[in-house]
């Protein structure tokens, strides 16, 4: 798998001081991480035009940027307690918040389009099947047999 994020893009969320990544990524981490992330959205977006930094907007990869750092800096300072480090865990907390903003339709990602609309029914049966003839294949086709609020 390519790499959808430059250096720069995780090096912007480490602390120039502690850490320096040095231009160059762990690629067994990012692509962990990349490979993590469009999972959660596979089946919400088509993810097929990102193919490298250039052609991944910049939401997609602020929120790898944010994982890949929030991971390596957890990793460059583990120790030997059970202590969770709080700025990575800070970094893992708002890439989590921007991806469930973005499956629940609070937050849009521009320039990737979704493999359904969301405002529609993904279930059966559509205004088209009331409209229709029953069949002896699908007799639940044709209007509806009884609704909400109707007397019998």
């Amino acid at each position: 798998m390519a790499t959808l994020i430059a250096a720069s893009d995780a090096q912007a969320w480490l602390e120039k001081t502690k850490t320096n990544i040095n231009n160059t990524l762990d690629t067994d981490l990012v692509t962990e991480v990349q490979e993590m992330i469009l999972r959660k959205l596979d089946g919400t977006f088509d993810l097929s035009s990102c193919v490298d930094p250039g052609t991944t907007p910049e939401l997609l990869r602020t929120i790898i940027a944010m994982e890949y750092a929030s991971r390596y800096y957890a990793r460059a300072y583990s120790e030997d307690n059970d202590q969770t480090n709080r700025y990575a865990l800070t970094l893992k907390t708002d890439a989590e918040a921007l991806i469930n903003g973005i499956l629940g339709g609070s937050i849009s990602l521009p320039g990737v389009p979704p493999l359904s609309d969301p405002g529609s029914p993904l279930f059966y049966p559509t205004d088209q099947s009331s409209a229709m003839c029953p069949t002896h294949d699908d007799p639940s086709l044709g209007p509806a047999a009884f609704s909400m609020g109707k007397v019998f």
